[in-house]
């Protein structure tokens, strides 16, 4: 990971070859992808897209009268050459949603994972690029990616609506066969097309958003508005069209954006970005209540994952954040909560720091409950 980070992240395109084909079947199978997937987005059609170079189909051409996806109508679709486009794939696959969530914990980056199916002899989409990194997963089948590192979009024309880049004028591509098992890591702005050839393929693309310095500006100076006035000014009448007030303008915003010299308007920046990822959060399955009631000091546990977690100051106490729930504790539970949010491997109650034997166990149990800790067979 620290390899891929340093040398590779954000900086050119990887590609992993596996040569096995079954290595994603924990995720997906190939075998049955398209017929599930359908099924699983039979009643959620607003995130189904079908999609043939350049021609998008409209939506009304492969819905039912009652709003469900006609899954005859797209199969035929996709048998005259559009590529079926399912966003959000980890919204209905709890494999899936697992290795989103997994990705989200390690790198503190919200992701979407997307699925595409395209049929033999097919181009989903024509070249373009993506405003985020991305990772392939080749599920099944083979697709040929075309690259081109030399035409790189910069970060300030991410955002334009159409991120498609006429082929006339790109370098010479880079060519790589992805094959079942098969990964791809692609940075933002690399211009890329893909297509198949004798064969049907599947892929997913995981999204991974890595927030910019400008949105961590905006969380930062939106948290400051809270606690600094220099950031709730109104701007002074007529400041559209009287020429006059322009100078006053500057000095206002000025003012307001030095709100970020505040020693803490980093952090309340950074706290807003992990309220993101919280709210991400899988719920983790509630625990059984009578297997809490038999937990003691000798009881062995592990953290439910993946879960990002949060221990955060709260109403005179400590709060662990996690998902939708917030367990809360006096300040004395401060370095127990940060040893449970922070665990990697099974631990026993008896371990919880800075604790009296109660508490460790009351602890335990309210958090095995709630799901956030899983009881395991004791050694």
């Amino acid at each position: 990971m620290e390899t891929f980070l340093d040398d590779i992240w954000a900086t050119t395109h990887h590609h992993v070859q596996r040569d096995c084909a079954g290595y994603f079947d924990c995720l997906l199978s190939a075998h049955s992808a398209v017929k599930d997937l359908l099924e699983r987005f039979r009643r959620d059609p607003s995130a189904v897209r079908l999609m043939r170079g350049k021609d998008k189909k409209s939506a009304e051409s492969y819905r039912l009268a009652e709003g469900s996806l006609d899954l005859g109508r797209i199969r035929d679709d996709f048998a005259d050459g559009y590529t079926i486009v399912l966003d959000g794939v980890d919204r209905h696959v709890r494999a899936i949603a697992s290795l989103s969530r997994s990705i989200e914990t390690e790198l503190n980056f919200p992701t979407q994972v997307n699925a595409y199916m395209t049929p033999p002899g097919a181009q989903g989409l024509v070249p373009h690029y993506d405003d985020h990194d991305v990772l392939v997963l080749q599920i099944g089948g083979s697709k040929i990616w075309h690259l081109y590192p030399g035409a790189d979009i910069p970060p300030h024309q991410l955002r334009r609506d159409d991120k498609s880049v006429a082929i006339e004028g790109l370098p010479v591509p880079v060519d790589l066969r992805l094959e079942a098992g098969d990964l791809l890591y692609m940075p933002r702005g690399r211009v890329h097309a893909a297509e198949t050839e004798s064969e049907p393929s599947v892929h997913l693309t995981v999204g991974i958003h890595a927030p910019t310095t400008l949105m961590l500006a905006v969380a930062a100076l939106n948290s400051m508005s809270f606690h600094d006035d220099r950031l709730n000014a109104p701007l002074p009448p007529r400041h559209l069209d009287d020429a006059d007030v322009d100078s006053d303008l500057g000095v206002l915003l000025l003012d307001a954006v030095s709100a970020v010299e505040d020693p803490g308007a980093v952090a309340r920046g950074l706290e807003a970005l992990a309220d993101v990822l919280l709210r991400r959060g899988q719920c983790p399955p509630v625990g059984p209540a009578a297997s809490a009631a038999e937990i003691d000091g000798q009881t062995l546990v592990t953290k439910y994952r993946p879960l990002y977690a949060r221990v955060k100051a709260d109403a005179g106490g400590v709060a662990l954040r996690f998902a939708s729930l917030s367990i809360n504790a006096g300040p004395d539970h401060e370095a127990a909560m940060l040893f449970v949010s922070r665990s990697t491997a099974p631990f026993h109650v008896r371990d919880l720091p800075g604790l009296r034997e109660e508490q460790q166990v009351e602890l335990a149990r309210s958090l095995v409950v709630s799901g956030f800790l899983i009881r395991l067979p004791n050694d």
